[in-house]
């Protein structure tokens, strides 16, 4: 075969490829579908289907159900208090509203009161459900709390947002008649204010056993300002020789990622 004759073929065949090329990328465009987090596949960098990686979703088996520390029932007069003290153990994930379900028992496992509500399960926190004025038709021995599970199966990736907020000048009076705990909210941004801050007021024995336990919200403070709370119960705490521990939990935020 002659070089001319070679070189037309050459031609050809690279005019065929050209022709191709435009014809097949923009079909490939037009049916072409780049790996999401909504796509019911696992692909691109996901750890498991629409899971992990770069979505927002976490996969079950990178986060762990949330910890329940305690819960009590404390008598309040002819009603009670109800408390549990919950915590997040992850690190870089979070729930934005967590149904939870509150059941108090008597001795023989009947169910006295059931409670319902939502809260936020911000990474590396605490937090504290709180019911009051709660009665029941027996004695309570034993409290439990449950997450919906709908909700547990979808943990978001999230960081908690840093609080400006501390405390100071905790003090616990009058504990052996009508206890009062009062302590000073400090925020220590000098540019902004805070506001709509939920709080927990928590009184632990020597051996750091509740004894009781309140909730109250702020609605703001000032930039650079200070708030004087106070939290009160109408009967005498259980006696403590070693003295008390008081604990404020300020309920943190998270940031969700979209």
């Amino acid at each position: 075969m002659e070089w001319a004759q070679k070189r037309k073929i050459l031609y050809a065949f690279g005019f065929a490829i050209i022709i191709i090329l435009l014809v097949s990328y923009p079909a490939y465009l037009l049916f072409y579908k780049a790996p999401t987090c909504f796509d019911a596949k696992q692909n691109d960098a996901e750890t498991g289907v629409d899971c992990g990686g770069g979505c927002a979703l976490m996969c079950a088996v990178d986060v762990k159900a949330p910890r329940v520390v305690w819960a009590k029932a404390f008598p309040i007069n002819s009603s009670y208090d109800i408390g549990v003290y919950v915590e997040n153990v992850n690190t870089n994930a979070g729930i934005k509203g967590a149904h939870y379900t509150i059941r108090a028992f008597d001795e023989a496992g009947k169910v006295l009161a059931e409670k319902k509500g939502t809260t936020e399960l911000t990474p590396a926190s605490t937090l504290l459900l709180f019911e009051t004025g709660v009665v029941f038709s027996g004695i309570p021995t034993r409290v439990d709390v449950s997450f919906d599970s709908e909700d547990l199966a979808n943990w978001k990736r999230a960081t908690t947002a840093p609080s400006p907020v501390v405390t100071k000048n905790q003090s616990l009076k009058n504990v052996d008649t009508k206890p009062r705990f009062d302590a000073v909210l400090v925020n220590t941004d000098p540019v902004n204010e805070v506001e709509k801050l939920s709080l927990g007021a928590i009184i632990y024995d020597s051996l750091r056993h509740p004894v009781a336990v309140s909730k109250t919200y702020v609605d703001r403070i000032s930039k650079g300002g200070e708030h004087n709370i106070f939290f009160t119960w109408p009967s005498a705490l259980e006696i403590s020789p070693d003295g008390y521990i008081t604990e404020i939990i300020v309920t943190p935020r998270a940031i969700f990622a979209q």
